[in-house]
């Protein structure tokens, strides 16, 4: 398909006119800011509302995401690499026409484990031609600029830990001032995310401060867990960095806290090594934190309050991207050793996977549970919850599996963000190839399945559809639907290993 742009019609916000472009017959309006840039005096704080400006400002070209990490270029998910600056607070804006529409909203916000990533990974254009959808994708400062509690230090920075939960709720509030004039509903916002993009909606809706901005809620693979904040990180910062003080941290260059970000992750990755354990969903560290400030409950409380209408799931590979630090051989004793944090009954946890794999060898084994103790048990106790507050919760299970790297990640973390978006139909899937090999080669009625799926829970709340049938409400009987090689609806998908974790 030609990817020709023409220039799109001038839109008011409440900052000033933007002039964005015309792509695929979408009207895109990109690197819009939503916020003050979080520069000089203003890091670490909360933020602030954007510098209007003069004239009008060109948005036809994606804005600089926050500065992070590179991700290793030996992993299969797509690489980052793209412009990164402090300056960061920008969004984008994909819709069918900048008119009086009051089309529903869909938000989009990245994961990348609070540490990497940008809203500009997907493209909103097939939403917005396909479900007759206004999409917005978000930036939000992450790693020691976004998730770093320094109010212990200063007072008046007290909640900076959530700083990256604040930028996204800011969005939201840019949203609802603004979002009219893009042809979009600011009573009928959709909150979407995956892995920290989900663990994300998971704290938007432990936030007050938040109430009113959003509507319904879509959650892939969160880590629906918090823990309290943690003060040793800054601490640990300022003496790495030895400048004593705030001021210090801010009179350091961005590069400069990268470059301490990495020291730590250095040093995490070691003691993983030489520790060898099963990651949590509520591990401390650069994530969001229960602070009393901007979370003031937990993801469980959270959504049995809210009852608003939540599509959560998980893939049947979590696994396979977080086990690197495990040795290559698992004994029976070390296996067992792993699970001591997380399950009461270890034995029967590993009796219920051997049941579910047995051909599986201990790592195998261990990969699988890594899925399970970051991602899949915390979902369940979400959607349990909600359901049992009375709110309408729909939950899948992504299995389909990919073949490169010799079928070694199968159905990844993550994976099921090309079928959502239905990145290979629009040649926006560059970064995908490695792990599912050239477009043309993957199921083109699996990302229809999940797209139309998507786009029926964001227009309407449902996400039934002809093409997979009625997909109900999660009960006690754990109606769940089922995207791989087939798409299907399962009662309670691998309900052995759920029972073991006495969930």
């Amino acid at each position: 398909m030609t990817d020709t742009t023409t220039t799109t019609a001038t839109v008011a916000t409440t900052a000033g006119a933007v002039a964005g472009r015309i792509r695929r017959g979408v009207h895109e309006f990109l690197g819009v800011p939503y916020a003050a840039p979080p520069v000089g005096d203003l890091r670490f704080r909360a933020p602030q509302p954007p510098i209007p400006w003069d004239g009008t400002r060109d948005a036809a070209h994606i804005g600089a995401s926050a500065p992070q990490i590179d991700r290793d270029p030996s992993s299969p998910l797509p690489a980052t690499g793209y412009a990164t600056d402090e300056d960061c607070l920008f969004l984008n804006v994909y819709t069918p026409s900048p008119d009086n529409g009051a089309r529903p909203v869909l938000v989009w916000i990245h994961g990348g484990s609070y540490m990497t990533g940008r809203g500009a990974t997907v493209d909103g254009g097939p939403f917005a031609r396909n479900g007759d959808i206004v999409v917005v994708s978000i930036n939000y400062r992450l790693g020691l600029l976004g998730f770093i509690e320094l109010g212990h230090i200063d007072p008046e920075l007290a909640g900076s830990h959530n700083n990256g939960i604040r930028d996204q709720i800011a969005a939201l509030q840019w949203i609802q001032d603004n979002i009219t004039a893009f042809g979009g509903d600011p009573d009928r916002v959709t909150i979407a995310g995956e892995s920290a993009g989900a663990g994300s909606i998971m704290a938007i809706l432990a936030s007050p401060s938040a109430d009113g901005l959003y509507h319904q809620a879509i959650s892939q693979s969160a880590p629906a867990a918090f823990a309290p904040p943690s003060t040793e990180i800054a601490d640990e910062i300022i003496a790495r960095a030895d400048v004593g003080s705030v001021d210090g941290l801010r009179a350091l260059a961005a590069d400069e806290i990268i470059e301490i970000q990495k020291q730590l992750a250095r040093d995490t990755e070691r003691a993983a090594v030489n520790h060898p354990r099963l990651p949590g969903s509520s591990r401390r560290g650069l994530r969001p934190a229960i602070d009393g400030i901007t979370l003031t409950r937990s993801p469980l409380e959270a959504v049995a309050e809210r009852r608003i209408p939540l599509l959560i799931g998980t893939n049947l590979d979590e696994g396979t991207l977080f086990g690197f630090h495990l040795p290559k051989e698992i004994d029976d004793r070390l296996l067992h050793q792993l699970l001591t944090d997380h399950a009461s009954e270890p034995d029967a946890v590993i009796s219920s996977f051997r049941a579910e794999q047995p051909d599986a060898d201990n790592r195998t084994l261990a990969l699988s549970m890594i899925g399970d103790t970051l991602f899949r048990t915390s979902s369940l106790l979400v959607a349990d919850s909600a359901m049992a507050g009375g709110t309408p919760v729909f939950t899948y299970l992504f299995e389909w599996q990919a073949t490169e790297f010799n079928g070694f990640f199968g159905a990844m973390h993550a994976l099921e963000i090309p079928f959502v978006w239905q990145a290979d139909l629009e040649g926006a899937a560059a970064g995908w190839q490695r792990i599912m090999g050239p477009p043309g080669s993957w199921p083109t009625e699996l990302a229809d399945n999940m797209h139309d799926a998507w786009i029926g829970f964001v227009r309407a709340g449902d996400p039934s559809h002809p093409a997979i049938g009625d997909w109900p409400r999660y009960d006690t009987d754990r109606p769940t639907m089922v995207f791989g090689d087939t798409t299907r609806l399962v009662a309670d998908p691998r309900g052995e290993t759920r029972a073991a974790w006495n969930l």
